[in-house]
């Protein structure tokens, strides 16, 4: 055997030794289980879910327009009311005695009205008397039959009557006047007395009663007085939940909604947006502040349909119950969908997952405390979704996607598969972490996959 062919078996038998141990090497390596479910056409109902509580759709906050003690309470929480129903009175002797003062300056004036005008018409029959006196001997003086000294006094007579004319009809007018103000005054005072007696403004229910017979409440016409009680008409009812700001721009007025109620188990009730709220106001903008927490309070009309068997029922429903609905949004029909699972986040044009990626750039900067703003940066320009389509040789193919309407189970797919594609579900730690483009996998059964080890 020559020396040149001695080194080239001697090369053969390396290179078969190098790939039987690479072939065992390989053979080695542990296949990812994954489960997988075909791309396919479905009907997508969008919703959100959000949490509140039950009250009247319309009700009325009791209180009194004037202060005093409660000598009559006529109904109590949960008693039915119809609209004029005298609900309490309070004991205002202030304003009796008021109303008594103004109906008396009222007959008093009005008495010195009627007087006035007696005198009045006595002063103008008077006047006139004088008046024509004076005339007849203005004629005698014209035609020199009377002397200038009797004119004078005659005429003396005439304007003395005249000025206490009309002293005497101003008179009657100020006079006049102050019989208006003495009414003016009266029908203030009588208002006043009528405020001493509550009234139910609307048929309805006393949702709340917070006051008890003989307590003193305080009230005014420029302020609101003690709260006495609720009356609510609980023949319309609505559901006021919190939503938070990402899903508020989802909802419309008109949505459906199925509203499951806390005291009715297992059991929904249709619903309707009626009102979404354009700010947050109280409690909710106080929590939003501290809390970054950015609530809209929606409301949704129960559907009284929905729970006429529990008519029969006093209140069916309760102010302040418990609920939760879900508000239909959109729906798509018949759109090429995956499950939900199938979809994650990668960094842009490669493998590395969000977890990675923010690591990486911590490292590189020595700032481990940049991470959540090196996340923010990426959710916007630097992140793609993407799922994984199985391939015929038991491998697995990156696809970008784009995603649009989504419930709780399956993901709108715009673009980035088609029908039929396999995509795996299954287990979530490969989807969004291991899985790699061109990893080989083994497709199982999804209790194959969670079974114990």
């Amino acid at each position: 055997m020559n020396k040149k062919l001695k080194w080239t078996l001697i090369g053969t038998a390396a290179l078969i030794t190098l790939s039987v141990i690479g072939k065992f090497m390989g053979s080695d390596k542990k296949e990812e289980k994954v489960t997988v479910e075909k791309v396919a056409l479905r009907t997508i109902v969008e919703t959100v879910n959000a949490s509140g509580k039950i009250y009247p759709e319309v009700e009325v906050k009791i209180s009194p327009d004037i202060s005093g003690e409660i000598t009559e309470l006529n109904v109590q929480e949960g008693d039915s009311v119809k609209k004029g129903q005298v609900l309490a009175r309070i004991y205002a002797d202030i304003y009796a005695l008021q109303r008594d003062e103004a109906a008396s300056r009222v007959s008093q004036t009005s008495a010195s009205v009627e007087n006035s005008r007696a005198a009045l018409e006595a002063l103008r029959a008077n006047y006139n008397q004088t008046k024509l006196t004076y005339e007849r001997n203005k004629k005698l003086f014209d035609d020199k039959v009377i002397s200038r000294a009797e004119l004078e006094q005659v005429e003396t007579a005439y304007k003395s009557a005249q000025a206490n004319l009309n002293a005497a009809e101003q008179g009657l007018r100020g006079l006049q006047a102050g019989v208006k103000g003495s009414e003016v005054s009266l029908n203030r005072a009588n208002k006043d007395l009528s405020r001493a007696t509550l009234v139910a403004p609307m048929n309805g229910v006393v949702s709340s009663l917070k006051v008890k017979k003989g307590e003193r409440v305080a009230g005014n016409s420029f302020n609101v007085g003690t709260e006495m009680m609720t009356v609510a008409d609980m023949s319309v009812l609505e559901v006021r939940v919190d939503v938070g700001e990402n899903d508020i721009v989802k909802i419309s007025i008109g949505d459906s909604a199925d509203v499951e109620v806390d005291a009715y188990n297992n059991r929904k009730f249709k619903g309707v947006v009626t009102k979404i709220a354009s700010s947050i106001k109280g409690a909710a903008a106080a929590l939003a502040t501290s809390n970054d927490v950015t609530n809209y309070e929606v409301r949704i009309r129960l559907h009284p349909a929905s729970y006429a068997d529990l008519a029969k029922l006093p209140f069916p429903f309760r102010p302040g119950m418990n609920a939760t609905a879900d508000i239909y949004t959109n729906t798509v029909t018949q759109v090429l969908s995956v499950p939900i699972t199938a979809v994650n986040t990668r960094v842009k044009g490669s493998d590395m997952n969000v977890e990675e990626k923010i690591k990486e750039q911590s490292e590189k900067k020595g700032e481990e405390d940049n991470a959540i703003a090196n996340d923010a940066a990426m959710a916007s320009d630097e992140l793609e979704e993407v799922v994984f389509v199985l391939q015929k040789d038991g491998t697995v193919k990156k696809r970008v996607v784009r995603s649009g309407v989504q419930d709780i189970n399956y993901i709108e797919i715009l673009a980035g598969v088609k029908k039929e594609d396999e995509v795996v579900t299954a287990p979530y730690a490969a989807i969004s972490k291991s899985l790699k483009d061109g990893a080989k996998v083994k497709v199982v059964k999804k209790e194959e996959l969670f079974e114990k080890q």
